[in-house]
């Protein structure tokens, strides 16, 4: 079997047909005349056929160089586009950042940082998904995603966590409940109202149970909810008041609901980023990661009480 041609063979073989000129051939090449001579010679040797016929006036492609001329075209252009395609990806200009995130950031901080990241980063696809926390961490450990945006993993996760929001515990009330008259509550306001829970078997519940310990204030919930959006709807239908994150909150979108701080205690949890510490992010990936920072940011200085950002 005869050997193959390298890509720097196949050039040279091209440049020569182009110019039918040895020394225009070499001059474009950057290499000497005698040089660039062995090296068709070392083609021809290869391969076993004469690709050339040349005397002192005339360079010419013999039909062995006809049947090969599309060929060499064909694989040059292959490899230039294959790694023009690689490059674009090196350089965060094409492929793909897959997000896990928890469904009140994925409604809150995520929506500016794709839209600022997609205008500059037009050839990438952002895919997203939507869970809790512990799923999230799951899929980022086990390479689903790129990138979680969620509460601190446990220490025994092989995860990286970068905290960029404290999403704060706060007074989940009607617009038109009468403590949203105010700018701020303490925790005392849960005494003589029916309060609408998380169940005990989510990770906000533990918080705002330590926050009552705090305040040493014991309240009997009405309800205890699974999922921060149903507590939410509960208190926009006027059946009690609730302690949610600010983000849960704005996450309803509900025109009836509002929330005002909680201090004494002031409890927040951490959001941040979630990343695998032995797997690699491209540049698409950290780019967005800055993204979201600068839009947690922006959710940071927002005003201390209602709904204005």
């Amino acid at each position: 079997m005869r050997q193959r041609l390298t890509l720097p063979q196949l050039e040279a073989f091209l440049k020569l047909e182009a110019t039918t000129s040895f020394r225009d051939a070499a001059l474009e090449l950057g290499v000497s005349q005698p040089a660039f001579s062995r090296t068709i010679q070392q083609i021809e040797t290869r391969i076993g056929v004469r690709l050339f016929d040349r005397d002192t006036r005339h360079v010419r492609l013999t039909p062995a160089g006809e049947r090969l001329r599309p060929i060499a075209v064909q694989l040059l252009n292959d490899y230039e586009a294959s790694f023009s395609d690689f490059e674009a990806y090196v350089d965060g200009r094409s492929g793909r950042v897959r997000i896990a995130t928890l469904p009140s950031v994925a409604a809150t901080l995520l929506p500016g940082a794709v839209r600022r990241f997609c205008q500059t980063h037009p050839g990438v696809t952002v895919d997203i998904w939507e869970d809790v926390g512990i799923p999230v961490h799951r899929a980022v450990e086990e390479g689903d995603a790129d990138i979680g945006i969620a509460p601190p993993p446990s220490k025994t996760h092989s995860l990286d966590f970068l905290a960029i929001y404290q999403d704060r515990l706060v007074l989940a009330c009607r617009g038109d409940d009468e403590l949203a008259s105010s700018a701020r509550h303490d925790w005392t306001v849960f005494r003589d109202r029916p309060f609408i829970a998380l169940s005990t078997d989510t990770g906000l519940r533990s918080l705002i149970d330590r926050a009552f310990g705090a305040a040493d204030i014991q309240v009997d919930p009405l309800f205890n909810c699974k999922h921060p959006s149903t507590a939410a709807a509960l208190v926009a239908a006027s059946f009690g008041i609730s302690v949610l994150t600010r983000l849960t909150v704005e996450q309803v979108s509900d025109p009836n609901l509002t929330w005002r701080p909680l201090d004494t205690p002031e409890a927040s949890r951490p959001i941040g980023l979630v990343t695998c510490h032995s797997r690699s992010l491209m540049t698409p990936a950290r780019d967005f990661m800055r993204e979201l920072q600068t839009e947690a940011r922006t959710w940071d200085r927002g005003s201390a009480s209602g709904r204005s950002i």
